[in-house]
């Protein structure tokens, strides 16, 4: 083969590779733990509110993803290790800064309240209207300098919020703390709607992201990301997308409206 072959076949290769279609891009796969209702797995499918809305960007981006759902500690390792693409659901926080890219607009705000039961009516209006009470809290969990550091009231520490609300039932802790719209899925699912209730002042609200692992794509990917979730926010997509999934009205939309 001369030289002139030589190059023309190369640059066939090369137009053959730019002018692949993007179903070729290459699969991000983003660790987690489960966080229902904002991501799940149910009979083996991923969903939740989070992982649509995140499906609708990435469709609209032309890449492909998928969610692996391990234990917490493991899922930010194998991200740090950049064993993983990223990870799915996660505050900003300093250090993760270190390893993890952050698209500068959020998934979702989540808030923390406080529940209380329905027969004993309780207003948060600050950390001073927990003086004196013991608090259910889920282990792992921060709720806030304030809140973490305060004596005024005693914190009972549990491994889930699901025994929380079972601990608040029995009259064990007077109030629980927790993610409103995780709060609202699992009395749902505990048939104890009726029975508990939460005070709509929050603790703390705080954004939650799809951080990225540092490889050699993911700056680029990252505000891809972020301009394509903006646009989503602001579209009638958005919209449909909370319709379809019959998101209960206490749980704040992550749509513009």
């Amino acid at each position: 083969m001369n030289d002139k072959k030589l190059i023309l076949s190369i640059g066939l290769i090369l137009l053959l590779f730019t002018c692949l279609p993007a179903s070729a891009a290459k699969r991000l796969t983003f660790v987690t733990d489960p966080f229902p209702p904002y991501y799940y797995t149910e009979n083996g499918t991923t969903k939740g509110l989070q992982y649509e809305l995140a499906a609708l960007v990435f469709k609209k981006m032309k890449i492909p993803f998928e969610i692996k759902f391990l234990p917490w500690k493991r899922a930010l390792m194998l991200a740090e290790s950049s064993q993983a693409d990223g990870v799915f659901g996660l505050r900003q926080t300093r250090d993760r800064k270190r390893w993890l890219l952050y698209p500068e607009e959020p998934l979702m705000n989540v808030r923390t309240v406080i529940f209380h039961r329905a027969d004993n009516p309780f207003e948060y209006n600050g950390i001073n209207s927990l003086k004196g009470k013991t608090v259910g809290i889920t282990k792992g969990y921060t709720y806030g300098k304030t809140f973490d550091n305060s004596t005024l009231f005693i914190k009972e520490e549990v491994a889930s919020l699901r025994l929380n609300f079972l601990k608040l039932i029995a009259g064990r802790v007077d109030v629980v703390a927790g993610y409103k719209a995780v709060g609202v899925y699992t009395l749902q699912k505990m048939n104890l709607a009726d029975k508990i209730v939460f005070s709509h002042t929050p603790v703390q609200e705080i954004p939650m992201y799809v951080g990225f692992s540092k490889f050699p794509a993911s700056e680029k990917i990252s505000k891809e990301f972020s301009r394509t979730l903006k646009e989503i926010r602001n579209s009638p997509e958005c919209l449909k997308l909370m319709k379809r999934l019959q998101i209960p009205v206490e749980i704040t939309t992550p749509c513009y409206e």
